[in-house]
């Protein structure tokens, strides 16, 4: 059973105090919680890989959003290797402290525990090195708190379900991922490959953290129609979609933390082991997530409505492209049974919905049959007016670059 690591019997270092070794028996080893040093545990700012791709675009958005720390202390002599390893510190806040007088470069200074207050305001909550040995350190942004969509969990301790996660390092915690289901409260979910077994008095005891790969896919929808409209004075008919609803995918899953070899370490998705059950392999958890508008009207760059096409597989799709009508979802290979439900409507000039139609749409029909990790796929629907249907459908993958607005910056999706 996989409880969330909080519950676990853990030490958090909060002030520069010498604390005297705290010891617990485990079968066959003695392992204790050292006495701490006066050094404050801190990670590299400006080096390259403590910066993050968009929308987590910039250090500043980093240090806005702020990201989870927790920390494993290994004695002196002995490494991080699920034995000789205790919990130090976990789901601690990171963040940078800014000087009144300093500017937004973010050069020569450190990410350190920090506390942020209802009103954003950051203060100082530091945690300490121990006075011998090393700490591994296993992180994630952005920074999330109890039972919210990313969630700290133990490290594992059985045989069947280490052996259905590929490469598990022993002792490491797994990271559960569940999406929100508004678009509006979807993270772009980061995690740092481990840092293990270091010292306090290595690299000035500030580490670069790499936070350079989105570990979500992104989905995003674009739109045009084929028909007639009616253009004459006083009616003036537009198409609109109004809400788009992805069902039956997979909402929950384990990230866990990898060693192939001495120097190798990274991040894997599960692929075997579901939230739902670990120990008896049950299936992965379901979900479905909607783009809604919250007035009636789901915008695309168009006022007027969606582009008119004569050719059904002309690309002059309007993209639903603000980061409120992007999904953030996990990457997998899609149920049988999971499918797109868009809603649209015909609305005359003076808002009068004419038609409310919704059709559906299979996304594992073969057009595409998997979300690839760090990638963003875009769905492209070109509807049949007259015949209330989809005329044509594709799906294409392309690299995330960038995930901001791609057309006006004050542009809103939802209003």
């Amino acid at each position: 059973m996989l409880l969330p690591l909080r519950y676990t019997a853990i030490l958090f270092i909060a002030a520069p105090l010498l604390l005297a070794g705290a010891c617990s028996k485990v079968p066959e080893v003695e392992r204790c919680l050292p006495a701490a040093s006066d050094v404050p545990v801190a990670f590299a700012v400006g080096g390259p890989q403590s910066k993050s791709q968009a929308p987590i675009t910039t250090l500043a958005a980093l240090a806005a959003q702020d990201f989870s720390v927790s920390a494993w202390y290994a004695p002196k002599g002995e490494i991080f290797d699920g034995v000789h390893s205790v919990p130090y510190f976990a789901n601690h806040r990171f963040g940078y402290l800014k000087g009144e007088s300093e500017d937004d470069s973010y050069a020569n200074h450190a990410w350190q525990g920090v506390s942020r207050s209802s009103t954003h305001v950051l203060s100082p909550n530091l945690v300490y090195w121990p006075l011998d040995g090393t700490l591994s350190f296993f992180c994630y942004a952005p920074y999330r708190e109890g039972d919210a969509d990313i969630v700290l969990e133990d490290p594992v301790t059985d045989a069947g379900v280490i052996a259905r996660l590929p490469g598990y390092l022993p002792g490491s915690p797994l990271i559960r991922v569940t999406p929100a289901e508004a678009a509006a409260d979807q993270a772009d979910f980061l995690c740092a490959p481990p840092l293990l077994d270091r010292d306090r008095t290595d690299e000035g005891g500030a580490f670069p953290l790499d936070f350079s790969k989105h570990r979500m896919t992104q989905v995003e929808f674009g739109f045009n129609y084929e028909g007639t409209l009616d253009a004459s004075p006083g009616v003036e008919e537009s198409v609109r979609v109004l809400s788009i609803t992805v069902k039956n995918v997979i909402g929950s899953r384990y990230m866990y933390f990898t060693q192939t070899a001495p120097a190798m370490t990274g991040n894997s998705w599960s692929l075997a082991v579901s939230p739902a059950d670990p120990a008896d392999g049950a299936a992965f958890p379901t979900a479905d997530y909607t783009v809604r508008a919250a007035q009636g009207e789901l915008k695309t760059y168009s006022a007027g409505g969606l582009p008119e096409v004569t050719d059904p597989r002309s690309d002059n799709h309007e993209i639903v492209s603000t980061d409120k009508g992007r999904l953030f979802l996990l990457p997998q290979t899609l149920p049988a049974d999971a499918r797109l439900e868009i809603s649209y409507g015909i609305i005359e000039v003076h808002g009068v919905t004419k038609v409310l139609e919704t059709i559906t749409w299979n996304l594992a029909d073969g057009t595409l049959s998997s979300w690839p990790e760090g990638k963003r796929v875009r769905y492209l629907f070109t509807i049949d007016i007259p015949e209330r249907g989809v005329v044509a459908a594709s799906a294409e993958i392309l690299d995330w670059k960038a995930s901001g607005n791609e057309g006006p910056s004050d542009q809103e999706l939802i209003y």
